[in-house]
């Protein structure tokens, strides 16, 4: 069996609207001059269009070649759900060592590379290596700040993410009605976005309940503070203004 090498990145994991998507991809080391061929890179670094035009690539090569590729989208409603009992970085790590899991066979030998993220970076990096020891022992895990930027096929990865998330962007903006912006807090036109997304009786499904600027701006609008997510239903939380426990699982 020939030496593989994986690439995973994410996209999204900022945003107060819209999934964050988690990506990877295996392919032959041999094969790795003709990703890089490709121009694989930091999506980040690249226009809208690039990006697409090279997915596209990469796509087409994968069916010829003897690549795998796999996307592991996160809704904002599973996200909300899922912190109740977990870190942004547990979930990121469960998916990423799905997207590895999902492109590879217990046999595989080789490299992954993984982008650092999340506040404690190395921490990150130890969790990763540990699991992917466990599950492919023939897998050695490369992580460093900015892998996506100096690897080919984390750049890969991030550009497959990258692409999905913005596509469901669109998608959403076009449900509602209007510009979403990036998604990010940073983005007036989102900040707009999520103003009106929380003017009714329940912020929309497709902002993360959980994030600071969604809660602020549903607090501004509303007597009480953003409802919860749980797996069974939406939690009202009770205000703290209020005399009389009114909380209850809808």
């Amino acid at each position: 069996m020939s030496s593989v090498i994986i690439g995973v990145d994410e996209a999204g994991r900022g945003p107060a609207i819209g999934p964050l998507v988690v990506s990877s991809i295996c392919i032959p080391a041999e094969d790795l001059p003709y990703l890089e061929g490709i121009g694989a890179k930091d999506s980040k670094s690249m226009s809208s269009k690039k990006r697409r035009a090279v997915e596209s690539s990469i796509l087409r090569e994968s069916k010829k070649r003897d690549w795998r590729v796999c996307r592991i989208p996160i809704s904002a409603k599973s996200i909300d759900e899922e912190r109740a009992s977990k870190s942004l970085n547990s979930i990121e790590i469960e998916r990423f060592v799905q997207a590895i899991l999902e492109v590879s066979d217990h046999e595989s030998t080789g490299w992954v590379h993984v982008d650092l993220l999340g506040s404690d970076p190395s921490s990150f990096s130890k969790m990763m290596r540990k699991r992917i020891s466990e599950l492919r022992p023939g897998l050695q895990v490369r992580s460093e700040i900015g892998m996506d930027g100096s690897c080919a096929s984390t750049g890969a990865a991030s550009i497959l993410a990258k692409v999905m998330r913005d596509s469901r962007i669109l998608e959403i903006s076009e449900e509602v009605g209007f510009d979403l912006g990036s998604g990010y807090p940073s983005d007036s036109k989102t900040i707009d976005a999520i103003r009106i997304l929380t003017s009714g009786d329940m912020p929309d499904t497709n902002l993360r309940w959980t994030w600071s600027t969604v809660s602020r701006i549903w607090s501004e609008r509303h007597e009480g503070p953003v409802p919860i997510r749980t797996s069974k239903g939406t939690l009202i939380q009770q205000s703290l203004n209020s005399s009389l426990p009114e909380e209850g699982v809808r």
